[in-house]
């Protein structure tokens, strides 16, 4: 009698269980890294929600692991589509973090919350972000082009739309944005580029 060509095709509950517990803390740490690396603009995770997340679809059933398939690669590539599926959730539904919902008062004639906007730049944030600024001037040393493209980056303007608003061509662009991330992993050698 043949098996089951469903079961074939995927590991069963009690095989990932095996799988995962097999992991060294080596392998974990790779996990971690790659969630680490796949996270990045998605709106409220952290790297340890999304390896978590894929965890628990594959220990539920939501997603199936393919035998003969190295587990990092099994991970990385539910991990990739789970951020992904995230991030075009938040695209869709955005989160205005300023706003909150007052969940104990609502207008007396309505039964609609009310909505407050809240302020989440303390102080000490314009401080540290002022700090960071002249840090970042400071270790620019005077060299126009990457003010130009550090003020250029700061307005929100990448790729063509900063070689536009610069005036220069791709060539130039990417010579100066080459210098300007080097400069910036100098003073933050563990910051994620956006």
């Amino acid at each position: 009698m043949s098996a089951n060509p469903k079961q074939s095709d995927r590991l069963t509950r009690a095989e990932v269980e095996a799988l995962l517990s097999a992991f060294s803390p080596a392998d974990w740490q790779r996990a971690q890294s790659i969630a680490s690396l796949l996270c990045g603009g998605v709106t409220g995770w952290t790297p340890n929600d999304l390896l978590q997340e894929t965890l628990v679809n594959f220990l539920d059933g939501t997603r199936t692991w393919p035998p003969d398939v190295h587990p990092l690669v099994v991970l990385k590539t539910a991990m990739r589509s789970i951020a992904s599926n995230a991030r075009k959730h938040n695209a869709a539904n955005p989160i205005d973090q300023t706003v909150t919902l007052d969940s104990l008062a609502a207008d007396d004639d309505e039964k609609t919350r009310v909505a407050h906007g809240r302020v989440d730049i303390t102080p000490e944030d314009q401080l540290s972000g002022k700090q960071q600024l002249v840090a970042l001037y400071a270790k620019l040393g005077g060299d126009k082009e990457l003010e130009d493209l550090a003020t250029a980056w700061a307005y929100g303007l990448r790729g063509h739309d900063a070689r536009a608003q610069l005036g220069w061509d791709e060539k130039t662009y990417d010579k100066v944005r080459q210098r300007l991330q080097r400069r910036l992993n100098e003073l933050d050698p563990d910051r994620r580029p956006k």
